[in-house]
Parts: C-alpha cells; sequence; structure tokens
C-alpha cells in the first residue's frame, strides 16, 4: 500500500509540469524526435530535453535509438487513457460543473465516444454495455452492478482483455456510470477499463490528444 501511494505520489510531481503534459498529448499522436517535439510545441530543445528525462525516469516514455537520433513514444496505452482520466476530474472540480447542462449536438464526436475518467462514454460506451447484456457476457447483479458470466469471461480473455487484473483492482469491477449525454447507463468500473485499454491496444479505438474524444475505427466496439 505504502509502495502504491509513493509510486501515485512520484507520478504526480512530473505531471504537475505543464511541459509533461504537452509532451505526452503530443506523443499520443505518435513516435517523435526531440527535434520534432520542439517544432510542435514550439519550446526550446534543453527544456524538451529535460521534461522529456523526467518522463522516462518516470516509466511513462520510452526512446529507441533509429540511427543517430533517438525516438521518443509512451511506454503503454494506459498513458493517454490516464491523462483522459485527469482531464474528466478536472472538469468535474471547476466551480459551477453539471455535464448535464453541457450541450452538445447530435454529430458532437464527443457525443458519439469519449473517455468517462478511463473508460468508454457516450453513444459508444452505451452501445458496448448494450451488446455485453444481450449477448449474456455480462449479468446483472442489481441496479448498477454487474458481473461476467461464464462465457462473457472466457470470451474477453479470448480477446487479450486483462479480466484478471480487473478482478484484483480496489475498485467496483463493473458498475453502469449515468452517461450525461444519452441519459442511459454505460460501463464503468475496472472492467470498463480494461475493454478501453484493449480497443486502445487493438487499433479499434484511438484517443484524441489534449482531448476526451475517442476515434473508433469502422469495427467499432464490436466484441
Amino acid at each position: 500500500m505504502g509502495s502504491d501511494v509513493a509510486q501515485v505520489a512520484g507520478l504526480a510531481r512530473v505531471l504537475a509540469h505543464e511541459v509533461c503534459i504537452r509532451l505526452l498529448d503530443s506523443l499520443t499522436q505518435g513516435e517523435a524526435t526531440v527535434s520534432e517535439l520542439t517544432s510542435r510545441l514550439e519550446l526550446e530543445q534543453p527544456r524538451v530535453s529535460s521534461h522529456l528525462a523526467l518522463l522516462r525516469e518516470a516509466g511513462l516514455v520510452m526512446a529507441t535509438e533509429n540511427g543517430r537520433q533517438r525516438v521518443y513514444g509512451l511506454a503503454t496505452p494506459s498513458v493517454p487513457l490516464s491523462l483522459s482520466t485527469l482531464r474528466s476530474l478536472a472538469r468535474d472540480l471547476r466551480p459551477g460543473s453539471i455535464n448535464a447542462e453541457v450541450p452538445v449536438t447530435e454529430d458532437a464526436p464527443i457525443k458519439q465516444a469519449r473517455t468517462c475518467y478511463d473508460h468508454l462514454a457516450g453513444r459508444a460506451g452505451v452501445q458496448l454495455l448494450d451488446s455485453l447484456l444481450e449477448c449474456g457476457w455480462l449479468e446483472a447483479r442489481g441496479e448498477r452492478a454487474f458481473d461476467l458470466s461464464e462465457a462473457g469471461e472466457a470470451a474477453l480473455l479470448s480477446q487479450g482483455v486483462d479480466v484478471g487484473s480487473a478482478r484484483r483492482a480496489r475498485r467496483s469491477f463493473a458498475v453502469g456510470c449515468q452517461d450525461w449525454t444519452e441519459r442511459r447507463l454505460h460501463l464503468g468500473g475496472a472492467l470498463g477499463a480494461a475493454l478501453l485499454v484493449r480497443l486502445v491496444e487493438t487499433g479499434r479505438a484511438k484517443l484524441v490528444a489534449g482531448s476526451r474524444v475517442v476515434h473508433l475505427s469502422d469495427a467499432g466496439v464490436a466484441l
């Protein structure tokens, strides 16, 4: 427990630097060299290099050698998902912030698919929960609590979803989260987070840098 707290505190110190957030956002778009990142962010090269060193030490980015250049990339798909979680929290902590009062058009990207903390929300998130229930992979255990059926657990494991880690997480496993644009439930909890991670890993979902919007491939959220 103490080790977890110390690690989280260490990450928080790194993410307290605005340049680190901007670098992570930029790397969400793809790998880049120091010179490319310097150009994208319009910052001095020494400043970019020093903040990249902080991110590498924290384990948030990795570097590979490409000839005489070093190419930087995100260490794990969890990094942009964590940024989305922080953006959700920052929005919710904003004085007077009430999601239901934010109007969106029917075709707005944030209505179609977005992150809600670390899980999928919007129309796509509601569809994901509906499909899991309809095929019998997810079963209701209360008003907003769910669990996997045997068939559902086997199916998700076969598709590479880290169900085991989701079950061991210190949080609710699978819960219904009220969607502020659809006025229905989407899937939250540790399982919802694991599903979004897998969608990102397989390229079916791509996070938009600096935003909570999620772009889905033609395959959508079908499992």
